[in-house]
């Protein structure tokens, strides 16, 4: 038997093919609706892997239990794991979705950032923020269809050869480079979707409520502008349509702040391509405004008793290579 000890010191014994998921169901089946992935030994894992794989040798094992909502002093904490985990998943959602639309797509990587996610596709024909609602579409029959995240793993040459076979050219130069010297490598299904990753993901697709894509960019394989050039969809998941809208509120609210937007709308700076990104050509309304700041600057600085320095704006060769520039 297996034995697990849960955050509150109850100790419970399960067979040893058991999984956090097994546990949760054990305790109520509302527990196990709520559950989006586990903690064994501090690192986050997927509920439906069985125990004694993560686990190493420690007896009994310290088993957290991770839901939409968690409670107890980390609960913050466990709340931002539950998401990053959901938006993980939403990303494998997303590549699966734009697989399914644009067939022999080439697949790159697909992490979480902030509030969301991204993933970067080896493209023919460019998407843009007009083929959203398509995309979306796919997505939404994708996630009521709730199928399982299952995990498994290949040895090393053994990996090579099933990502070749799937034509991912960037999986197989990723697992000949990057991850030469690693043992196993872990994929993951979902349906007739398999990608290269170490996880952790939810359940099933069907925890996912609530979802939207962002933006589209441009990128380059493993952010090298020398390498392929790729395209980025970014997105955000939420576990209710409550929490989604109010972060896409907050998210126009800033755009209307935006410093690049409000300089150009209030007539205080322009940008020039000429002159480079983040250069600010400053207008007369701008400089005046500049000016004052400045000059409040200045007065504080004398006040807390700074004293004014000046150094020239340009300087011999040497001295830039001894800095490091």
């Amino acid at each position: 038997m297996l034995e697990i000890v849960l955050p509150d010191g109850t100790e419970k014994e399960y067979p040893e093919d058991a999984s956090a998921l097994d546990v949760a169901r054990d305790i109520s089946e509302r527990l196990a609706q709520d559950v989006v992935a586990a903690e064994v030994n501090d690192t986050v894992v997927d509920a439906m892997r069985p125990l004694k794989e993560v686990a190493g040798a420690e007896r009994p094992i310290p088993l957290n239990l991770i839901t939409r909502q968690n409670r107890g002093p980390r609960a913050a904490e466990l709340d931002n794991e539950a998401l990053g985990v959901l938006r993980h998943s939403c990303a494998h959602v997303m590549a699966r979705a734009v697989m399914r639309l644009y067939p022999g797509v080439g697949l790159a990587f697909g992490p979480t950032r902030g509030h969301g996610y991204y993933y970067d596709f080896d493209l023919k024909t460019p998407i843009s923020e007009e083929d959203f609602p398509k995309i979306e579409a796919e997505m939404k029959k994708i996630i009521k269809e709730a199928e399982p995240f299952e995990r498994f793993s290949l040895p090393r040459d053994e990996a090579v050869k099933f990502c070749d076979d799937l034509n991912q050219e960037l999986k197989v130069e990723h697992i000949q480079g990057g991850l030469a010297d690693h043992g196993d490598l872990s994929f993951y299904r979902q349906g007739e979707f398999v990608d290269l990753c170490r996880g952790p993901h939810i359940p099933n697709a069907g925890k996912i409520k609530a979802f939207k894509l962002l933006s589209v960019a441009g990128s380059y394989w493993k952010g090298d502008a020398s390498n392929k050039p790729l395209q980025r969809l970014y997105g955000t998941a939420w576990f209710d349509k409550k929490d989604q809208n109010q972060f896409l509120e907050q998210l126009e609210e800033a755009k209307k702040r935006d410093h690049r937007v409000l300089g150009k709308k209030l007539g205080l700076f322009t940008i020039s391509e000429e002159v480079g990104q983040g250069l600010c050509l400053w207008q007369p309304k701008g400089a005046t405004v500049r000016a004052i700041l400045e000059d409040f600057i200045k007065r504080e600085l004398l006040n807390r008793g700074y004293q004014p320095v000046y150094s020239p704006h340009i300087g011999r060769v040497e001295l830039y290579e001894t800095s490091g520039h």
